[in-house]
């Protein structure tokens, strides 16, 4: 095994870590020198932009002088208590020095500013300094140097560089400090990530990542991975749920199954006796097999792929077309069934199982509603979306079972009396359609009798008699 698969991951993690951390310091260090060095630039350029348009100026006020009379200006202002700052010189056409104090031509074309250095007295020593200058030419023939001292343009870069540099180490410093505190900030927040996350892989689902409340990154992912944390928690929960509801249900169709091939071992003497036990075996595995195949039904509803057969449905029809195939049976149990849908309803989603759902919620309504009761179905646009009612007569869902009605397997104790054929999977079938179309299913009171409503949303197309005319 090689040193770095070795390596515990701990510690691979806080190099990667710290060389992210690197990386990001060397970016805004980089960055700031990259700054400051433009601010020094700039800065140079404008003092040595703003002395050569003084030194430019100089050519025409120079050029149109005479050799006498250049001569004796630039005596005088060689004589000025700044000439050591600003000096002047005036030289014969062949570079013979004839006034001022700038003593050597410098080699330099004419009227562009350039730099120069000369001896300069401070009163205590001689030392070099540093100028601007620039060379008129006059129209006498003589050539008239102009110069400006930049030593202190010179020193104020200097300062400038030291306070950049003072700058530049102070704002390593406070970045350094800074990401150490931010790092030592993230860190203790993903160690209290990383334990919580310890406990939710030990079995405590009802755990949660923790936030502070703001809009900080780790806050929000954190809100993500806990909303998918209740998704998750549910979808648990409703596993254990119709496991325990399957081994619950089936222990009683499969106890008969045994009981009655044990007493046809026993007992039977005849063909007949024979044929009965096998008759009674059957029926029950024809329970048993009804119990998974509407589970498998609900597992393929629930499924992506379902999806992908989706198309313009026409609500109210679906919803007719239901009503017609089970008039009959209404007609036999004494119930009045009523449709009404005044105008045309579209959603978008599968026919067959829109129509599985109202198969099934008027298949409950027929068998818990008493002989002479009513039922009623309605589709319609209720705040531009689609909506459809199922309503009876019959005794209704207690408040407290609205919820429970809706898992697999789940079957009051009144409903169990009432109507004892049936797995308790109706509505849970309905609930995985309607989750499937981004639909809400509500049980609401009828007073007396129930009302089940499937609110569409999201993807739902909704249009009114006008957009349908259109």
């Amino acid at each position: 095994m090689s040193a770095i698969s070795s390596m515990p991951a701990s510690k691979r993690r806080t190099r990667m870590h710290m060389s992210s951390v690197g990386w990001l310091l060397t970016v805004f260090i980089s960055s700031a020198i990259v700054l400051f060095a433009m601010l020094y630039w700039a800065t140079d350029s404008y003092l040595v932009h703003e002395v050569d348009e003084r030194l430019v100026g100089e050519v025409a006020e120079f050029h149109s002088v005479g050799r006498a009379e250049a001569i004796a200006n630039i005596a005088a202002l060689s004589r000025r208590d700044v000439a050591s700052s600003r000096p002047y010189g005036v030289f014969d056409a062949d570079g013979t020095w004839l006034a001022g104090n700038i003593r050597v031509l410098p080699r330099a074309r004419n009227a562009k500013p350039f730099n120069y250095t000369q001896p300069v007295d401070d009163g205590h020593r001689t030392v070099i300094g540093h100028f601007r200058g620039i060379i008129v030419p006059t129209i006498s023939g003589v050539r008239i140097v102009v110069g400006h001292s930049t030593d202190e343009i010179r020193y104020f870069d200097h300062t400038l560089v030291k306070m950049l540099c003072v700058g530049l180490t102070l704002t390593i410093i406070l970045a350094v400090g800074c990401g150490a505190a931010l790092n030592a900030m993230s860190n203790r927040r993903i160690r209290a990530i990383n334990l919580t996350v310890r406990e939710i892989m030990a079995g405590q689902l009802s755990r949660r990542l923790p936030t502070r409340g703001t809009h900080h990154d780790l806050d929000r992912l954190a809100e993500i991975v806990n909303t998918m944390l209740d998704e998750i928690e549910r979808l648990v929960a409703e596993v254990r749920g119709v496991c325990a509801g399957i081994a619950h249900d089936l222990r009683t169709p499969m106890t008969h199954l045994r009981a009655g091939l044990e007493r046809a071992r026993r007992r039977s003497n005849t063909v007949a006796d024979y044929e009965s036990a096998v008759d009674a075996a059957i029926l029950q595995s024809d329970v048993v097999l009804n119990r998974f195949t509407a589970l498998l039904r609900i597992a393929e509803i629930e499924a992506d792929g379902r999806r992908a057969s989706f198309g313009d449905v026409s609500l109210d029809t679906v919803l007719r077309d239901v009503v017609d195939l089970y008039e009959p049976v209404a007609d036999d149990r004494g119930l009045s069934v009523s449709v009404h849908a005044p105008e045309p309803v579209r959603v978008h989603g599968d026919v067959d199982l829109l129509f599985g759902a109202i198969e099934n919620l008027l298949d409950n309504a027929l068998k818990f509603t008493p002989s002479g009761g009513v039922i009623t179905l309605e589709a319609g646009i209720e705040a531009g979306e689609p909506i459809l009612y199922v309503a009876d007569s019959g005794p209704g869902i207690e408040a407290g079972e609205r919820e429970a009605v809706l898992r697999p397997f789940y079957r009051s104790p009144s409903q169990q009396a009432q109507a004892p054929a049936g797995h308790g999977l109706g509505l849970s079938l309905v609930a995985a359609i309607a989750r499937v179309h981004d639909a809400d299913v509500e049980i609401h009171d009828n007073e007396p009798g129930c009302k089940m409503v499937l609110r569409f949303k999201g993807s739902v197309l909704a249009r009114s008699i006008a957009a349908s005319r259109v």
